[in-house]
Order: structure tokens, then C-alpha cells, then sequence
């Protein structure tokens, strides 16, 4: 079977190979020709050969995503729709560049880690790399990029001046104590996230610290740390309702911690938010599916993507950024799961 080549597309259009290649590439003819050179590509069903195109521009026109994972905990990728979001507006600012876009997951455990950034640099088989290393561990191996194209989101640490979009997590946790406070909850208890996980660990320390400052502390038996998962929000709630005296409020890690708890109670025979009030943070989709609908924080998922995604073409195209170039402030949104006392 013969499969058609750029050669077959011009012949057929009546027109040279270059003035081809160009009418697909969307440059240099006018729109009748690049019309006939594409049609007649749609009915040779031409698909371009972008190993060969690699080789002319040196360019693959293809971003990476990589995910750093830790074997210690569950595979958030799998387990909830929270990078789906900002990946799908990554995807959509890669559209408009007429790149392609692809993930990788690897493990902060594997010893070879380095080796997969140096390889992924040297086989041309991208133009650039967005990092989200998740947990708080070290970095500084992450400096050998910083001649390639590369971004990363919140960074824990210095990486050799590698340009980084920040999501304030601090004042986003902050901004529910608050809300708690002001709203009369003095007895509450949090589901936190990992404590060697970045976002996890910026919203318990700024959501303790923010309530101490008020003068409320929270016992050690009205805490517990989730690993992001529904079933730990779950195993959580059953934890902190076992001891002699419940919290009038839970504050959880995330959305899909929250519904965890949030089942639990429900088959505790327990009223939300008349028995207990519930917050949860990320306002993903499971905020809105749940009843009563999830009092969050968030809203910022797409922003961060098109944030991500802006830098690393902006990088691309020769700016020069160093350090923290964006930063994203996630909102509280209010509803029924936890109203005023």
C-alpha cells in the first residue's frame, strides 16, 4: 500500500514540492493555493513526517510535562482530576504555538531520574519542559537544565534560577481559618496533606499558624494526614470522631479528601453542616457534585496551566526569566457544606 508523501500532495495540487510544503506549513501562498494544497492532502489522507521536519528545523515542535511522583503515596494522576485541568490548558496554549504536547511520570525513588531530564534534554525529542515536582525533597540536580528550555510549579527550593509559576498556598489556607474564624467555628480539626508534600505542607503550616495567632490550637487527636485520597479523608474523619468530643468543623486537604469524610459522616447519621461543617480546598469538579456542595478554595487550576504554559513559550522564544515569575493566589468559594454558626 502505497502511503502518500509530500511529493504526491504537490503533484496533485499542480504545484513544486516547496510551494507545498509551505501552503501546509501556513506561509509564504496565497490562500486559494494553500487551499488546493490542502484538500488535496485530505483526500491523499497525508499525514507529515515530523522526524523528517525535526531534522530540517531541529525543532520536534513537542512540549513535556513531567510529573515527579514518590512511590510512598498513591498516584494523584490516577486517583483524581486535579492535573487534568491545568494540563488541558497547557494543551490548549501548545495548540496555539502548533506544538504537540505529551506527559511523562517518574518517581522521585528512582535512581536513574537524572539520567531521564539529561536524556530527554539530549534527544532533541522536545523543544521544552514544564517540572511539577510535587514534593519537598532536593533539587538542586534540577540546575544542570537551566540552559534548556524549562519551568517549573512551585519549586521548594532555589533551582538554579529555573523560571517558576508559584500557587500561594499559604494564604489560600489562610484564608479559611479566617473564614472560620470569623464565622464562629472554634473546635476544628484538619485532614492535612502529606507533610513532605509542597502544596500540603504550605496549607497546614499557614492554616495552624493563622489560628494560633487568634489564640485557637488544634489537638493532636483533631489531626490526621491524608495522602490526598478519598479513602484517607475517610479513614481521617473516622479517626478524629473516635475520641470523647467532636470538631464543628473539618478542614480537609483537598476536595476528594473532603468527599472521603464527607461519607463517613453521612453514615455516621451526621448532618452536614448542622452536626459538622465541612471545607475542602482545589474547587474541583467534586466540590460541586457533592451534597451539600463543598465550601473550597481554589479556582486557580486553568490559570496555573496557562501560566505554565505562557512561561515555557515564552522561554522558548529566547526571554530570559529567572526565579518565581508568577504568582497565583487561590480564592475561597463559599457554600452550603459551611455557612456562619
Amino acid at each position: 500500500m502505497h502511503v502518500a508523501n509530500l511529493k504526491d500532495v504537490a503533484q496533485m495540487a499542480g504545484v513544486s514540492v516547496a510551494t507545498a510544503s509551505l501552503a501546509l506549513n501556513g506561509k509564504g501562498v496565497n490562500e486559494k493555493t494553500r487551499e488546493r494544497v490542502l484538500e488535496c492532502a485530505r483526500k491523499l489522507h497525508y499525514v507529515p513526517n515530523r522526524g523528517g521536519r525535526t531534522l530540517i528545523t531541529g525543532k520536534s515542535n513537542t512540549i513535556l510535562m513531567v510529573i515527579i511522583n514518590s512511590t510512598r503515596y498513591p498516584n494523584l494522576i490516577e486517583k483524581s482530576t486535579f492535573f487534568y485541568h491545568f494540563m488541558q490548558e497547557i494543551l490548549h496554549v501548545a495548540n496555539l504555538h502548533n506544538y504537540n504536547f505529551h506527559l511523562a511520570v517518574v518517581e522521585w525513588e528512582n535512581p536513574l531520574l537524572l539520567e531521564f531530564f539529561r536524556r530527554k534534554v539530549q534527544d532533541k525529542s522536545n523543544d521544552g519542559m514544564i517540572i511539577i515536582p510535587q514534593y519537598r525533597r532536593e533539587y538542586s540536580f534540577l540546575s544542570d537544565l537551566r540552559d534548556f528550555p524549562t519551568v517549573m510549579l512551585n519549586p521548594w527550593q532555589e533551582c538554579g534560577g529555573i523560571p517558576s509559576v508559584l500557587v500561594n498556598h499559604g494564604l489560600g489556607a489562610k484564608s479559611v481559618a479566617l473564614h472560620l474564624i470569623e464565622n464562629g467555628y472554634r473546635e476544628i480539626a484538619v485532614i492535612h496533606g502529606p507533610n513532605d508534600h509542597h502544596d500540603g505542607f504550605c496549607r497546614k503550616t499557614a492554616f495552624l499558624e493563622t489560628l494560633a495567632r487568634a489564640g485557637i490550637s488544634i489537638p493532636e487527636e483533631f489531626q490526621f494526614e491524608s495522602d490526598f485520597t478519598t479513602q484517607s479523608g475517610y479513614e481521617g474523619a473516622k479517626q478524629i470522631l473516635s475520641g470523647p468530643t467532636s470538631p464543628d468543623v473539618i478542614f480537609c486537604a483537598n476536595d476528594y479528601v473532603a468527599a472521603g469524610a464527607m461519607r463517613f459522616l453521612h453514615e455516621q447519621g451526621l448532618r452536614i453542616p448542622q452536626d459538622i461543617a465541612l471545607v475542602g480546598y482545589d474547587n474541583t469538579d467534586v466540590a460541586e457534585a457533592l451534597h451539600p456542595r463543598l465550601t473550597t478554595v481554589g479556582g486557580v487550576l486553568k490559570e496555573v496551566g496557562r501560566a505554565l504554559g505562557t512561561l515555557l513559550f515564552d522561554v522558548m522564544g529566547k526571554v530570559e526569566p529567572v526565579g518565581i515569575q508568577k504568582e497565583i493566589v487561590p480564592q475561597l468559594v463559599e457554600r452550603e457544606s459551611c455557612p456562619p454558626k
